[in-house]
């Protein structure tokens, strides 16, 4: 059985460590106004995700649904080169947000402008997964490892355990259903190949809505 993409896991593990170190930074705050939303998607989308990890304690979870604003900005800067997404990504997670010296006060009245402007992260929306059974696999497995290696390096470890241990168990059964023989099908017979596959899938989640509902679909859909 071909295993998890050791490459896809590695840059992932990097990506998420620049928001923990990016966490650790930031200073006490003075009691203000919270600024508006930045016109820049890129700046706005680095605003939300802070914004909405801060709100949520750095717990596991929502850095894991609060990452969708990173996907999605990294994916609109990378439309006419597609598979520097995973390092636009990086760059992102490692990027101060523009309200650095008072987002710790923010981040609560930021949410609401973030949930106006990127209606796609409501949980309330429904989730289509891809009808193809393996492009649905290989998008699930991608955002499965993801969000595993950003929940293992969490910078707080309460309440992690149990969303690590969903996520290994999903990709457990995604694992075991990308066999040798779909992944020959499908074109991708070396390691190099199935990380490429694997970051242009990651690519294509955050158009599909809110990614705690879309691994709820995708525990469905490998039951």
């Amino acid at each position: 059985m071909i295993g998890p993409a050791s490459g896809f896991r590695a840059r992932a593990g990097a990506a998420l460590m620049g928001a923990a170190l990016a966490l650790a930074a930031f200073p006490g705050a003075q009691a203000q106004p919270a600024p508006q939303l930045p016109e820049s998607s890129q700046d706005a989308a680095i605003m939300c995700f802070y914004s909405a990890v801060l709100t949520g304690r750095g717990q596991a979870e929502p850095m894991a649904e609060a990452m969708w604003f990173l996907f999605d900005a990294a994916r609109t800067a990378t439309a006419d080169a597609p598979d520097g997404f995973v390092d636009k990504v990086e760059e992102l997670v490692a990027a101060p947000p523009p309200n650095l010296d008072t987002l710790t006060t923010d981040a609560p009245a930021m949410l609401p402008q973030c949930a106006s402007r990127y209606p796609l992260i409501s949980s309330k929306r429904a989730i289509t997964l891809p009808a193809d059974a393996f492009a649905r696999d290989m998008q699930c497995l991608a955002l499965t490892i993801y969000l595993s290696d950003m929940a293992q390096g969490d910078l707080d470890d309460t309440g992690s355990e149990a969303f690590v241990t969903r996520l290994q168990a999903l990709e457990t059964r995604l694992t075991a259903r990308l066999t040798p023989e779909r992944y020959q099908a499908a074109g991708l017979a070396d390691e190099a190949a199935r990380n490429l596959a694997l970051a242009r899938a990651l690519r294509d989640v955050s158009p599909i809505g809110n990614l705690m509902s879309i691994l709820t679909a995708c525990e469905a859909a490998a039951a």
